[in-house]
């Protein structure tokens, strides 16, 4: 191998999305930045001691007033639990899974035909843009302060406003106002900033991604129509597309189903508040479209390469079957003439099988079980509400009327 496809060959094996990011560098620090299942589970479990576990110590210290309500105690929160001790683990477990996947693209990219050898180099530019990308610590700290913020209007309105909501979070002080216990304390400035930039990260990593896609969209790729997986060659797209399921699972766990599912079983808010519904609807049909519509960047060159092969398919065709038919339709036909004919019949039942491949090519690079992946992972995380949307057809009456109100009449 010559030293230009050795480097070549390093660049592409080197592709990430996460590797030489904040947290992996944190990671590395403690000897967990590897990606042995070893250093996955001990991911998992260092970022649950240092969110979840510290807010339980603290909350089994902190005295409880007489007759406590359930929003009261820490251990009825089960959006707590689904938050920490499910969803973050599945981020951290997405992010392997995810990551080996798209680096699996990558290659497949580079070294299946796919890129001709003219667009290599800017193939590589690319990756590595990406690369650099992927290393800023700017973007990190973007996410931290959306972390923080976003973190402090979900407590903070219990210390400003007087909601009179009881909480495990807050307590009232001799003078009557609302202040921080310890757990809370502990979950506004640690805990949940921890778990809210794990989530605002993702989003960060997905736009990477997607920003990698738009860039190979734009080189002039080498497509075929009558390729065996249906899209010119990059159905490795759709199955990578589906591995964003656990995100799209951690996600619905620990922001949709935890919340909403809190509201309902512990505040006892109405089915038909929007702040309900709205999340549960939103996510199930926005959370698959996100991971889809990318793909769509494709479809104006397998448009074309579908175009175009039917065009020479048909010339192809229309040449074979008028040879055959002179042939055989003559009845003076010589054995030179039917040997001919022989050979262009077995062509146009070449061209016959070739006819429905190309027809048979999809336009979009995605199929119907990897959008049933995306789909069912956005659907499942929501199957512990349902009771509360099917005992009674009146929420979803209300349900309706409150979404028509929003449509223009």
């Amino acid at each position: 191998m010559s030293g230009a496809q050795t480097e070549q060959s390093q660049s592409h094996s080197q592709f990430s999305l996460f590797e030489g990011d904040l947290v992996n560098r944190v990671f590395a620090k403690f000897h967990i930045g590897g990606r042995h299942p070893l250093h996955i589970f001990a991911r998992m479990v260092f970022v649950i001691a240092v969110s979840w576990v510290p807010m339980a110590l603290l909350a089994t210290l902190t005295p409880l007033p007489p007759n406590p309500a359930p929003s009261e105690l820490f251990f009825y929160d089960f959006a707590a639990y689904a938050q920490f001790l499910i969803g973050i683990p599945l981020f951290i477990l997405a992010e392997r899974v995810v990551g080996t996947n798209t680096l699996e693209a990558a290659r497949d990219f580079a070294e299946s035909g796919i890129i001709s050898a003219a667009e290599k180099p800017r193939l590589a530019a690319i990756e590595r843009k990406l690369a650099a990308l992927r290393r800023k610590l700017l973007p990190d700290l973007i996410c931290i302060l959306v972390a923080m913020a976003l973190a402090y209007m979900t407590i903070g309105p219990e210390l400003v406003l007087k909601t009179g909501m009881k909480t495990w979070h807050t307590t009232l002080s001799p003078g009557g106002q609302a202040q921080l216990t310890p757990a809370g304390a502990w979950e506004m400035f640690v805990a949940l900033p921890i778990q809210i930039y794990w989530w605002v990260r993702w989003v960060w990593k997905i736009a990477l991604w997607y920003w990698y896609l738009a860039q190979v969209s734009r080189l002039r790729l080498v497509l075929v129509a009558s390729h065996p997986d249906h899209t010119g060659g990059i159905a490795f797209l759709s199955e990578v597309q589906a591995k964003f399921s656990l995100v799209i699972l951690a996600y619905g766990i620990s922001n949709v189903v935890a919340t909403v599912g809190y509201k309902l079983a512990v505040e006892h808010a109405p089915v038909t508040l929007p702040p309900v519904w709205g999340p549960v609807l939103g996510f199930i049909v926005l959370a698959p479209i996100l991971f889809l519509a990318p793909l769509l960047l494709f479809t104006k060159q397998l448009h074309r390469t579908k175009k175009r092969a039917i065009a020479l398919f048909r010339a192809k065709a229309m040449t074979a079957a008028l040879t055959v038919e002179t042939a055989w339709l003559k009845t003076d036909t010589d054995q030179t003439q039917e040997a001919v004919a022989r050979q262009e019949l077995a062509q146009l039942n070449l061209l016959t099988a070739f006819h429905e491949r190309i027809h048979g090519m999809r336009v979009v690079p995605f199929d119907i079980r990897s959008a049933g992946e995306l789909i069912g992972s956005a659907v499942g995380p929501m199957l512990p509400l349902l009771p509360y949307f099917v005992t009674l057809p009146e929420p979803w009456q209300k349900i309706l009327e409150a979404i028509t109100e929003w449509l223009p009449h």
